[in-house]
């Protein structure tokens, strides 16, 4: 459908440890693009699996290369190093893309001169077939003062050099939110491209770590803190009902064994702690929503 002459290129990120019947499904929704100038790189972030059908089948399509294993956000660290696309696209191992992912976003991007960029997602489980729940993340179309908390990873794709000139990372010490938090970095220099179109399914598979309390507890507070380190006048762009909020997630996380996050008494205790934070946060959404009315609704038009 795209002339490569014209067309961008896309380094499609894929780290990959468990599971390689999801990871040849998740390569494949990359084949079936109907945009065609990308190349795909899978990160073996030390899996034990045996991929040697998987490399059988793929091996000279894609750009595959293994290392210790690190955590996903290493993994996804490598593939920006080694990509060589104008764009860079996240897609875990396990989740799908939709066929016109890469177009879609590639024209929007194009047409609002957008250095990165995200859509809506549907969730999809395994263990239910057909059931789709969409997440919406803003109102329309257009650039917003503030992103979605709602971004899947998978849904988001960047300019390399907006990452190279400002030397962008996830980072590889965070055990959670190592994305989140990198959207707040990229979002303090460029405001992303909200695409309402649901072009990504994300698979939901066994206890979901982001919906516990506790890593919710200490995801939070992680992120906030070390913005406060990166990104000069975060704390002070923050409403006080946030502050306020991240405050009462500091003095919880004083009850909330750090090294016990998935033990069934550490996260009764942390959703007592966490009621009253995450009303607090749900509602300084809503107050805010009313001031984080699209910046540009219109796509910046160029001459030809």
């Amino acid at each position: 459908m795209n002339d490569q002459q014209t067309s961008p290129a896309v380094s499609v990120v894929i780290p990959f440890y468990s599971n390689a019947a999801w990871l040849c499904e998740a390569v494949d929704s990359v084949f079936a693009q109907d945009y065609d100038n990308y190349e795909i790189i899978v990160v073996n972030d030390g899996s034990p699996e045996d991929v040697t059908a998987f490399l059988k089948s793929y091996g000279e399509k894609i750009k595959y290369v293994k290392k210790e294993n690190g955590g996903p956000a290493s993994a996804r660290n490598e593939g920006i190093r080694l990509a060589g696309g104008e764009y860079i696209a996240f897609l875990d191992s396990d989740d799908l893309w939709n066929p016109q992912k890469l177009s879609v976003q590639i024209e929007k991007m194009q047409a609002y001169q957008a250095l990165w960029s995200y859509t809506d997602y549907e969730a999809f489980s395994d263990s239910a077939p057909g059931s789709l729940k969409r997440m919406h993340a803003n109102g329309g179309e257009g650039f917003y003062r503030r992103f979605s908390p709602y971004i899947g990873t998978p849904a988001v794709m960047v300019s390399k050099k907006l990452l190279t000139d400002h030397g962008l990372f996830f980072d590889e010490d965070f055990r959670f939110g190592q994305d989140a938090l990198l959207w707040e970095r990229l979002n303090s220099i460029s405001m992303p491209l909200y695409i309402p179109e649901s072009l990504v399914k994300v698979r939901i598979r066994g206890n979901n770590a982001g919906r516990r309390a506790a890593v919710q507890i200490y995801t939070r507070v992680n992120i906030y803190d070390r913005c406060i380190e990166c990104i000069d006048g975060y704390r002070k762009n923050c409403t006080l009902l946030y502050r306020f909020a991240m405050a009462l997630c500091r003095f919880g996380r004083l009850f909330v064994n750090k090294n016990k996050l998935a033990d069934p008494a550490t996260e009764r205790i942390a959703r007592v702690m966490f009621a009253l934070p995450y009303l607090l946060f749900k509602t300084e959404r809503k107050l805010f929503a009313s001031d984080n009315r699209c910046v540009s609704s219109e796509p910046r038009r160029t001459t030809e």
